[in-house]
């Protein structure tokens, strides 16, 4: 191969290098300060769980957020990226999706969609948006919005479920894709152990679960936010440290065909400069 194309094509992967090095320190700058959100927030939106579950399985307790509506059709939040590199982020969410739904649940099927990457799994899939939150930044507001948006449409017998699909942050190597289901809040079975009401309820039950249940929905829906942003940067992190060091991998390859296309030519201008003298003589 020419020196030429080979010192062209080392300029270029070396180029590519500090691109993928750049967006590597970006992404684990950003992960830092988007593990530790989720870390903060995360007891408060786990424990809106446990307090939902225990509502849920008193036996005196009734509220309308609490019971199956009746109605066939739900909605999945689908948290995605806006942008893309980042390793299998967006694709194992879709494949999570894809696994959860069965041909007859994908006409009764909405989306409200966190992240443009949502959109393009929704319309992939032929789901209908009914909602999209796509901005760069997504804030507590935006959830609010949107928990309210489902809390409304739920009452209004609109829907009849609510499952939230994000990507649960365990450790920097470790995100699984998780469903979890909000509306009608499940817990799944398990026995109402203590025989009594869980709560005393001021100035009575209707008035604080009207108010409460809505808050902890909103607060399990910014804890998945926040989750989903954790391991996203987390994702784009490796993907950019095992794109740099397969550059460098690249650059070591190309610098051996250089010294070795060089080395080439020398031997071969050696090889005619010999046989010119020789034909002289």
């Amino acid at each position: 191969m020419n020196t030429k194309i080979i010192k062209g094509k080392l300029k270029s992967v070396g180029n590519i290098k500090k691109i993928t090095k750049t967006m590597e320190m970006v992404s684990a700058a950003k992960m830092k300060k988007a593990v530790d959100n989720a870390l903060i927030l995360r007891p408060f939106h786990e424990e809106a769980q446990n307090i939902l579950t225990e509502i849920s399985v008193n036996p005196l307790g009734y509220h309308p957020l609490l019971e199956n509506s009746g109605v066939d059709n739900e909605v999945v939040v689908l948290i995605s990226s806006n942008k893309g590199l980042c390793g299998s982020y967006n694709t194992n969410v879709y494949r999570k999706l894809l696994t959860s739904l069965s041909e007859s649940k994908k006409s009764k099927t909405k989306i409200i969609a966190f992240g443009k990457y949502s959109e393009k799994i929704a319309k992939k899939l032929d789901l209908e948006v009914i909602a999209s939150f796509n901005q760069p930044v997504i804030t507590a507001d935006d959830a609010y919005v949107a928990s309210k948006m489902l809390v409304d449409l739920y009452l209004e017998r609109k829907i009849g479920g609510v499952n939230i699909l994000f990507t649960h942050f365990t450790k920097a190597t470790s995100f699984t894709p998780t469903l979890l289901k909000v509306l009608p809040f499940s817990s799944e079975g398990k026995p109402d152990t203590h025989g009594d009401p869980h709560y005393v309820y001021e100035p009575n039950e209707d008035q604080v679960l009207d108010t409460i249940i809505p808050m902890m929905i909103h607060n399990i829906l910014y804890g998945a936010i926040l989750e989903s942003l954790a391991s996203e940067h987390s994702s784009r992190m490796f993907a950019m440290k095992n794109a740099t060091d397969n550059a460098g991998e690249i650059q070591k390859e190309l610098k051996l065909y250089y010294n070795r296309a060089r080395q080439g030519a020398v031997t071969q201008e050696i090889a005619e400069i010999t046989a010119g003298a020789m034909a002289l003589s």
